[in-house]
C-alpha cells in the first residue's frame, strides 16, 4: 500500500475511533459482556456450590447409617452392615472401610486408609483404587475415629459429578464466546439506528444550509426522543423557511427603494455638473457622481452578499467546462490587467467540470482580478487556475505580489474589511467578502495561503454539491 493510501486509511480509522458510534459501540458491548459473564460466573459458582453440598450430603448419611449400625450392633452390626451393601451395590455402593486399631482392614471396598497429604480435618477429597474396580477414582472421603480405636471410612465417588461439571463449564464458555458475536451484533445495529436517524438530522441540516428550506427530518411515527427532536427541528426550520421568505421580500424591496433614490440622485448631479458654469462646482459635482457610484457598487455588492448566503440563485447552477471558463474570464480581464502592468492567464485540466452559478463566480473571479492589480504592488503576474482536490474542485487566483500576513487573513475575509496599507486605495471592503459568499453558495469556503514563489493565492474550496 502506498504512503498516501495508507494515509488516508489512517485518518478514516482515526474518524471512526472519534466517532459517537463508536464511542457508543465499546461500552455497550463491555457492559453486555460483563453483564453476561457475571451471570454465566455466578452459575457457574452456584452449581459448584450445589454439587458440593450434595456430595457432602451423601457422605453424611452413608456416616450417619454407619454409625447408626455400629450403635446397634457394634463392630459385628457395622461388618454386617457394609458387607450387605457391598453385596447388594456391588460397582454402585458408595466408598466404605473399616480398619482394626492396628489400621488393618477389616472389611470394606479400599485395600487399606487412604494418605492424607496436607489435608487435615474430617473430610478430605483423593484418587484412589477401589479393590473392586481397576481404574482410579476421584473420592470425597470423611473418616471417624470409633470409641474402640477402629476407624470408619465413608465417602462417594464424585468422577461422574466432575465430568459433568466440566461439561457444564465447557458450556458456560461455549455461551461465553457465543455472546461475544451477539453482543457485538446487539451493539452494531444499536450503532446504526442510533447513526441512521443521526444521518437523516444531518442530511436535513445540510440541504438547508444549501438552500433549500423546505427540508424536513423525517419521522418514523414511534414517538420517541428522537422523533421527538426531529419534530422540534421541524418546527424551527419552519420558522426558518419563513423568516428566508420575508427576508427574500425585504432584500428585493430593500433593493428596488434604494437604488431608485441613489439613480435618480446621481442623475441630478449629472445634469448638474452639465449646467454648472464654476469649473471648482463642476469638479466638486464629478466627486459627487463618483460617490454616487462607488454607493451604487456598494449597495448592489451587499445585497449580492445577503442574496448568496441567504442560498438564493442555486436554482441557476449549471455544469461547466472550466478551462474555457476561466480562459475567456482571463480574455474579458486581460486588457484592464495590461494596462495596469500584469500579465493575465489561466490553467486548468481540460476535462475539469463544475456546477457553477456563472455570473456569480464570474464576478467573484473578477474581484480577485481586481484585488490583485490593486494591491499586488510590485507584482507583474496573474493566474486564475482550476483544479480537483480531495474531491473538491479549486479554483481561484493567484499574484506574484507582497501577500497578506497570515495574522491579517481573517481580517480581510470580513466584510467592510479593509487592512491598513490599503485603506489608501479606492474600494469598499467587500470584494473578498463577496467572494466568501459566492464559495458559501457553492457548499465551499474561501482559504487565503502563500503562492509558490511568493504572493497570495486565494482559493474557492467548492463542495462536493458543485463538483
Amino acid at each position: 500500500m502506498s504512503d498516501k493510501g495508507a494515509g488516508r486509511t489512517g485518518r478514516r480509522v482515526a474518524r471512526l475511533l472519534r466517532s459517537t458510534s463508536f464511542r457508543l459501540f465499546v461500552p455497550v458491548v463491555l457492559f453486555q459482556l460483563v453483564a453476561t459473564g457475571g451471570v454465566l460466573a455466578f452459575v457457574w459458582i452456584s452449581s459448584q456450590q450445589s454439587v458440593h453440598d450434595e456430595q457432602h450430603a451423601l457422605v453424611e448419611d452413608l456416616r450417619d447409617d454407619l454409625l447408626a449400625a455400629f450403635e446397634d450392633g457394634g463392630l459385628a452390626g457395622l461388618r454386617t452392615t457394609i458387607d450387605t451393601r457391598l453385596r447388594a451395590e456391588g460397582r454402585r455402593a458408595p466408598v466404605m472401610l473399616l480398619t482394626a486399631p492396628d489400621g488393618q482392614r477389616v472389611t470394606g471396598n479400599l485395600d487399606a486408609l487412604p494418605p492424607r497429604g496436607d489435608q487435615r480435618g474430617d473430610w478430605f477429597s483423593t484418587t484412589l483404587y477401589r479393590s473392586d474396580y481397576p481404574q482410579p477414582e476421584q473420592m470425597m472421603l470423611t473418616e471417624v475415629r470409633l470409641p474402640d480405636g477402629s476407624t470408619l471410612l465413608a465417602g462417594v465417588e464424585t468422577g461422574r459429578d466432575l465430568k459433568l461439571q466440566r461439561s457444564f463449564e465447557q458450556a458456560l464458555f461455549a455461551a461465553l464466546f457465543l455472546a461475544l458475536p451477539l453482543t457485538t451484533l446487539v451493539a452494531v445495529l444499536t450503532s446504526r439506528l442510533v447513526g441512521r436517524r443521526v444521518h437523516d438530522m444531518a442530511q436535513t441540516a445540510h440541504r438547508v444550509g444549501s438552500g433549500a428550506f423546505d427540508a424536513r427530518v423525517p419521522l418514523d411515527g414511534s414517538g420517541d426522543a428522537f422523533d421527538e427532536l426531529a419534530g422540534e427541528i421541524n418546527v424551527m426550520l419552519a420558522r426558518i423557511e419563513t423568516l428566508v421568505g420575508e427576508l427574500r421580500v425585504v432584500a428585493e424591496g430593500l433593493a428596488h427603494d434604494l437604488r431608485s433614490p441613489v439613480t435618480r440622485l446621481r442623475a441630478a448631479l449629472e445634469q448638474a455638473a452639465v449646467e454648472a458654469r464654476d469649473p471648482v462646482a463642476e469638479a466638486a459635482m464629478n466627486r459627487a457622481l463618483a460617490e454616487a457610484d462607488t454607493l451604487t457598487r456598494i449597495l448592489t455588492t451587499a445585497l449580492q452578499i445577503g442574496r448568496a448566503e441567504a442560498g438564493i440563485g442555486r436554482e441557476r447552477f449549471e455544469q461547466t467546462a472550466l478551462a474555457p471558463f476561466l480562459e475567456d474570464l482571463a480574455a474579458l480581464y486581460e486588457p484592464y490587467a495590461e494596462d495596469e502592468g500584469f500579465t493575465l492567464s489561466a490553467e486548468a485540466p481540460a476535462a475539469l467540470t463544475c456546477l457553477l452559478h456563472r455570473e456569480l463566480m464570474v464576478q467573484a473571479l473578477g474581484n480577485l482580478i481586481d484585488n490583485a492589480v490593486k494591491y499586488a504592488e510590485g507584482g507583474s503576474r496573474i493566474t486564475l487556475f482550476g483544479f480537483r482536490q480531495d474531491g473538491h474542485v479549486v479554483l481561484g487566483a493567484r499574484d506574484d505580489g507582497p501577500g497578506i500576513p497570515a495574522v491579517q487573513r481573517e481580517a480581510a475575509l470580513q466584510r467592510f474589511g479593509r487592512l491598513d496599507p490599503t485603506r489608501a486605495v479606492a474600494g469598499s471592503g467587500l470584494g473578498l467578502a463577496l467572494v466568501e459568499a459566492v464559495a458559501k453558495l457553492h457548499d465551499g469556503r474561501v482559504e487565503l495561503a502563500d503562492a509558490v514563489g511568493g504572493g497570495l493565492e486565494v482559493r474557492l474550496v467548492l463542495g462536493a454539491m458543485a463538483g
